[in-house]
């Protein structure tokens, strides 16, 4: 083994990980110091698929002696684009890349947890041998089954094969479903529309409602921006926001609609009401493609607008306004909605009311509607691999369906795990280990209990460019590459392209800085040392490639390309098939469906939570938080341009543009920061640039307020992503670290949807300078 760097134990995880500073020193013992020097030769064109929000806009990189000195975008990119002949573009965390692939901060070597609970540096020889060594023993001792995949972030697809198939691992965590919009894509895959009911056909709509979405400003890619745009100058498209806060989106809406939080559902029927009363819905598209409408019909009777604004806060006249709109600019009308409404206890009745207006005026996969969006047929694993083996994971059953222990979660019908009861799986001996790739599950939700959780488990291997609270925490470091350090491949359905599917692909940029590997090499790294270690040759199953280009290759075999052809000329993308609007037409299957009975997993999980299978109403509170006297505010936490998820937040460029945008670039504050409206400060006498103490019944945090007529009355919001995951304290010690900003989940605790186990992020709380009175 390598020389023993630093100090970092157990013991002692959560008073180092504590403080800014100590994070700080952190990154110098274990990784050191050091840069080049600025590099003066030739200048060469590289591209890269950014991976910061994983929507693989496309990224033209200047090098110059190995070093990336300039990011731009990718002219006519599907995700990164308008479409042909457009400039392709990068937002603030696409640019980041710059900064992460030649961050000092990063983690630039592999260390290993020794007996004594140090972190020490190693070859990457003895990391894999010892994470082999160490898997061996967590399955004889816990079984292959207890270990928790959440590998969510990682650029290539074979880390399925390794967790599930080979280790035999049944528990994966998704963090689309869990963390970020489960009622969103699992009501839509129930409904007959799958994950496509998020996103619209932008360019081809006359009408388009951002609904719990600020679009122009945090996007799956910069062709959603742009398409909006494109749409209203180029369609006269009406933009309608359907949102709480005053959003850069809802600036350049028409409409406006500040809602009352977790009311959508109520919306949603009440536009219905009007559609159907007023005989403004699609009778053909109803009576001949969609099941359950007479279900539908009666929820909606009973929310006529007046009701409606009542619930929502909102004016009924302008809720007929715009479902009239809606209805009358139908098939080219289309809703965009993912996380705003989805990341709350009602968030599933909410999702299905919003979707089933899709159904109600006939737009489903016609221009300017809902699209049903489609992939490129790439090959599989299972196509390209030349070597049987064993799936170990195949009948294995997941913990939460498996045990007794979980009988009062309806989840269990619907999904095999759920983010908020991993604790509770970990007390009862049923998740015994983890390994992270490129996430931070500790800042998604119930963060307290996670990270008791993550210290009491036997195994936690951690897989990322950053240290943050799991790595920090792990007995393996495996430091990545980041993205333009590696051969990637990009297949996606929503593009700018609506009738074209794509592929975008790009070899590296650069060779992977320090001692770092690309993903795709860690894995199979770790394979080539679980086949030594156990003598089983189903973990020899990778040695048919010699580098993930070649793996590459055989994916794109079905398309007859190669990533060198992707990664030339001026493109490093290509449109591959064509389809048509209308599928459904020939597909006998299909139906949309207004009511779910049909659906007996979901039947089961309904009635369990209390909920019909039709549409209906669920007020704020029946699942999740409600205000009290003593948490008189309602919080959530959001997302911006600047941030998405852990791998950010270090950039100290990205903290400085968003503070200059907060109008807070003179302080030397650089966390996330608390939005409020006058009127609740005001009563706490709480000022714009103030640190502020925020408290609910589980949880505490400081961070700074700003004070703004954008927020609603009595709602209160902030970054997502930022601060240590550590216990969070108070005084002078909380002030200390206040600078890094406040893990918001800190504040949360079991609140979640009850069907898909969505992460409920509205919390209630209360606000008061930070200090006390």
């Amino acid at each position: 083994m390598s020389e023993r760097v630093g100090t970092l134990t157990r013991r002692n995880l959560l008073k180092t990980a504590g403080s800014a500073a100590g994070a700080a020193a952190l990154g110098g013992c274990l990784t050191g110091d050091g840069t080049d020097d600025s590099p003066s030769g030739e200048l060469s064109t590289a591209f890269g698929n950014c991976w910061m929000c994983s929507h693989n806009c496309g990224q033209k990189a200047s090098v110059r002696d190995g070093t990336v000195v300039n990011l731009t975008g990718v002219d006519g990119h599907p995700r990164g684009s308008a479409g042909p002949d457009t400039e392709g573009t990068l937002c603030p965390k696409g640019l980041a890349q710059l900064d992460k692939t030649h961050d000092p901060k990063r983690i630039k070597e592999p260390h290993i947890r020794d007996e004594d609970g140090n972190l020490q540096k190693v070859s990457w020889d003895e990391a894999f041998q010892y994470t082999a060594e160490r898997l061996v023993e967590f399955d004889e001792n816990n079984g292959a089954e207890t270990f928790l995949d959440a590998t969510s972030w990682a650029e290539t697809s074979i880390f399925r094969t390794i967790w599930r198939d080979l280790y035999g691992s049944p528990e994966r965590i998704s963090r689309g479903i869990h963390v970020c919009a489960g009622p969103t894509f699992v009501t839509g895959g129930m409904m007959g529309v799958g994950s496509n009911n998020r996103v619209p056909d932008y360019q081809n709509s006359e009408y388009i409602i951002a609904w719990g979405r600020n679009v122009l400003n945090s996007f799956a890619g910069q062709f959603e921006a742009k398409g909006v745009l494109e749409a209203i100058e180029n369609n006269g498209a009406t933009l309608v926001t359907i949102d709480p806060q005053h959003t850069i989106t809802a600036q350049k809406s028409e409409e406006w609609m500040p809602i009352e939080p977790r009311t959508d559902g109520a919306l949603a029927l009440a536009m219905a009401n009007v559609i159907i009363e007023e005989e403004r819905y699609d009778a053909d598209f109803v009576e001949n493609h969609t099941y359950g409408f007479e279900a539908y019909r009666e929820a909606a009777a009973e929310m006529p607008p007046e009701r409606a604004a009542e619930i929502t806060g909102l004016d009924a006249d302008q809720i007929r306004r715009v479902a009239r709109g809606f209805a009358e600019a139908a098939p080219q009308a289309g809703i965009s909605v993912w996380t705003g409404t989805a990341q709350a206890g009602n968030g599933w009745k909410a999702t299905q009311n919003i979707t089933a207006l899709n159904g109600l005026v006939g737009n489903v996969d016609r221009p300017g509607g809902l699209r049903l969006w489609k992939y490129p047929a790439t090959a599989s694993f299972g196509e390209v691999c030349e070597q049987d083996y064993t799936n170990r994971a195949e009948y294995k059953e997941p913990a939460l369906k498996k045990y007794d222990e979980y009988s009062d979660y309806p989840v269990r019908h619907i999904e095999g795990i759920a983010h908020n009861l991993v604790p509770e799986m970990v007390e009862n001996g049923h998740v015994n280990g983890i390994v992270c790739h490129h996430d931070d599950p500790l800042k998604d939700g119930n963060a307290e209990a996670w990270i008791e959780a993550v210290e009491a488990m036997d195994l936690v291997i951690s897989i990322d460019a950053y240290w943050n609270g799991v790595s920090r925490r792990a007995d393996v470091v495996l430091p990545e590459a980041t993205q333009l350090e590696k051969d990637t491949l990009g297949t996606g359905n929503w593009s700018a392209y609506p009738n074209h599917k794509w592929v975008t692909g790009a070899k590296a940029a650069v060779e992977p800085q320090w001692n770092t590997l690309p993903d795709f090499d860690i894995l199979t790294g770790i394979a080539d040392a679980m086949a030594g270690e156990t003598g089983n040759d189903d973990w020899t199953i990778f040695q048919q490639w010699d580098s993930h280009e070649e793996f590459i290759d055989d994916q794109l075999s079905t398309l007859d390309l190669t990533l060198e052809e992707l990664d030339s000329g001026e493109t490093n993308y290509e449109l591959v098939e064509e389809y048509d609007y209308e599928q459904w037409r020939d597909d006998d299957g299909f139906t949309f469906r207004f009511d779910l009975d049909q659906i007996d997993s979901f039947a089961k999980a309904a009635e369990e939570a209390g909920m019909d299978t039709a549409p209906e109403w669920i007020p704020p509170g029946t699942y999740g938080d409600e205000t009290t006297e003593e948490y008189p505010l309602e919080f959530t936490d959001v997302r911006s341009v600047f941030f998405s998820h852990g791998s950010n937040q270090p950039h100290e460029r990205l903290r400085d543009q968003f503070a200059k945008r907060n109008r807070l670039s003179g302080e030397d504050y650089r966390g996330n920061y608390l939005y409020l409206n006058p009127e609740d400060a005001a009563e706490r006498g709480i000022e714009t640039g103030d640190m502020v103490a925020i408290e609910s019944k589980t949880g505490s945090g400081e961070l700074m307020a700003v004070v703004t007529q954008r927020a609603r009355p009595g709602f209160v919001t902030a970054e997502y992503g930022f601060g240590q995951t550590s216990a969070i304290t108070t005084g002078e010690d909380a002030r200390e670290k206040s600078a890094d900003g406040m893990n918001t989940m800190m504040l949360h605790d079991m609140q979640m949807d009850p069907i898909t186990g969505q992460v409920d992020r509205h919390i209630a709380v209360d606000v008061a300078p930070a200090g006390g009175d």
